[in-house]
């Protein structure tokens, strides 16, 4: 039991780094919307920004241990979960992907490497799988996998399914209607970015293109080319921002190595 308390400390340390990530993300993402900003909207644009300020350094640090924290959690939910084989395949899929968020604030800490953009990663990758046999195939069916995920996401933050994952019963009500609705406006920004982004590769593995495939920061920027100008930019930001704050949130009244509210 101890050491599902550790793990679920750990945990808890994740979501409020992966809230700070989004916190900043969100703010750069707004200030583009507003005619300023010069970071990438991306990990490698947050990770420079928390670099710049003071204790920024040491910050970084505490986001390193707690994505270890977020990784060691789903890995331990992937390997011992009571859940379906469905959702231990995705909790083993975020375990890699906060190893790798963990790695690249490690490297960046020590080696001073920035991660590499978001729209580098997203050329590089339609650019490989284009090139395979049967690369284009895969990368047509990926994208969809991506939208129809980014839809899901937007069906469920409406119908508050994520709600399942807290413990609301130890809200008042008043905090409880406050964390609900920041989770949904934070759900929704990151559905319509996953759609958007699965939209984005479909167009390049229909016309055979790398370039028309974009990372995060492209695809924020894409939101200002609409009809209704950087509006769209500004409200998905504030659901980054949103979503940042949930995640504190879920720090205190996440779920973790199962806890039912007593």
């Amino acid at each position: 039991m101890a050491g599902a308390g550790a793990i679920s400390g750990l945990a808890r340390a994740g979501f409020i780094a992966r809230g700070v990530v989004y916190l900043v993300i969100g703010a750069l993402a707004l200030l583009v919307g507003l005619g300023y900003g010069r970071h990438d909207l991306d990990r490698a644009g947050a990770l420079v920004a928390i670099a710049g300020e003071p204790f920024g350094v040491l910050l970084l640090w505490l986001l390193f241990i707690g994505f270890v924290g977020l990784a060691l959690w789903r890995a331990v939910r992937a390997a011992g979960s009571a859940e379906s084989g469905g959702h231990r395949l995705l909790d083993a899929v975020r375990a890699v992907i906060y190893a790798i968020g963990a790695w690249s604030i490690y490297q960046f800490l020590t080696h001073g490497r920035t991660p590499t953009t978001s729209d580098a990663s997203a050329y590089d990758v339609s650019a490989r799988l284009l090139r395979s046999d049967d690369g284009r195939a895969l990368m047509v069916v990926l994208s969809l996998v991506a939208i129809v995920v980014g839809i899901a996401m937007v069906v469920h933050a409406v119908s508050k399914r994520f709600a399942e994952r807290l413990r609301t019963g130890w809200m008042t009500y008043r905090t409880r209607d406050l964390v609900l609705r920041l989770g949904q406006a934070g759900h929704i920004a990151r559905g319509v970015i996953l759609a958007a982004v699965g939209f984005f590769a479909l167009r390049a593995g229909l016309s055979d293109t790398p370039g028309e495939a974009k990372g995060l920061d492209a695809t924020l920027r894409s939101f200002a080319q609409t009809s209704f100008g950087p509006l769209v930019l500004i409200l998905v930001a504030l659901g980054l921002i949103a979503f940042g704050l949930y995640s504190f949130a879920e720090a205190r009244w996440r779920r973790t190595l199962g806890g039912v509210p007593r």
